[in-house]
């Protein structure tokens, strides 16, 4: 038998064991409580670091849009599918019309 089947039958008898559970009922007022919990108004106000991490992100959010609304036209140019100026320039044939 393994060690599984003697714990599981160990739990089984003293579950036979265990006397009758009585009415359990819920505590006088216990409905009166949950309803005023589920409609209280109040909600927790969050932490102070979570207000400043919350602006920061905002804040860096906001820079990232600057950002690419200052580099846009250098955006568009480097997803262009056509090469950029630089790879169209020779340097060996500069050379060689300035010895020319």
């Amino acid at each position: 038998m393994s060690e599984f089947d003697r714990a599981w039958r160990k739990l089984v008898e003293a579950a036979r064991r265990a006397p009758a559970a009585e009415d359990e009922s819920a505590p006088y007022g216990f409905s009166t409580r949950v309803v005023a919990l589920a409609f209280e108004s109040g909600r927790p106000q969050p932490s102070l670091f979570a207000q400043l991490s919350l602006r920061a992100a905002l804040v860096a959010c906001l820079l990232a849009a600057v950002a690419v609304g200052v580099n846009f036209a250098a955006i568009r140019s480097a997803l262009s599918p056509e090469p950029p100026v630089a790879a169209n320039d020779d340097p060996v044939a500069e050379v060689i019309e300035l010895a020319s």
